[in-house]
């Protein structure tokens, strides 16, 4: 699939028009562009090869074999015990720029179809505003959870933003007792709580067509209850 392509076929009617988002297409293109979206960016880049590095440390400091490679046959995660192989050590604990772009790159492609099917199963549905009101930034896709502090994309109850246009917002929910696939116009006084979403998950930057000081006197005006929402 040419992802850009395709998107770039459907996007201008996903952010002006009303698009059936019950669409198997639309849903499968849509859902593979926030996972990429998602994946691939330089924090993740920068945790891939932040984790290397902590498994090069602990593996260094455990008793070696006479080969050199770390005598550890068994894994201790969470509880839950994974059987270790040591094939390949030395090439992994020499690994450099090229080596950490090549894993970077399969592993975007390896999850974005994971976490794709999964956004596809969730509830959708598109919040629309009158005016220009929704904000974007570096790292668009944001995510937020009603009751825990620590979650995933993938996790039950994670709920998912995506600012398609500075009028037009993605929701993806689990919420599927409720009406699928529907349009909702913006409340009064919830584009800043959106945008709240979208600020915290950001890394480097906001884009918006706005002032900049109105925005942030919205968002930081929420109470932490207004911001939670």
């Amino acid at each position: 699939m040419d992802l850009e392509s395709d998107l770039a076929r459907i996007w201008p009617a996903l952010a002006e028009d009303y698009v059936a988002l019950d669409g198997t297409s639309l849903r499968k293109i849509v859902a593979l562009f926030l996972a990429v979206t998602y994946l691939r960016h330089p924090d993740v880049r920068a945790q891939m090869e932040s984790i290397h590095a902590r498994l090069v440390e602990a593996y260094d400091a455990a008793p070696k074999r006479l080969d050199g490679t770390p005598d550890v046959e068994i894994m201790e995660i969470n509880g839950k015990s994974y059987a270790v192989s040591t094939e390949g050590w030395h090439d992994y604990r020499a690994w450099g720029k090229a080596e950490h772009d090549r894993f970077f790159a399969h592993l975007v492609r390896s999850d974005a179809i994971r976490i794709a099917e999964h956004l596809v199963q969730k509830r959708w549905s598109i919040v629309v505003a009158n005016g220009d009101t929704f904000i974007t930034s570096d790292k668009p896709v944001g995510l937020q959870h009603e009751t825990r502090e620590k979650f995933g994309i993938e996790g039950q109850g994670t709920i998912i933003t995506f600012p398609i246009s500075p009028t037009r917002l993605l929701v993806l929910d689990d919420m599927h007792s409720e009406p699928a696939n529907q349009y909702y116009p913006l409340k009064e006084g919830n584009g800043a709580a959106f945008n709240f979403t979208t600020w915290r998950s950001a890394s480097r930057f906001l884009i918006t067509g706005r002032s900049v000081p109105e925005v942030l006197t919205e968002m930081l005006s929420l109470d932490d209850g207004d911001a939670a929402t």
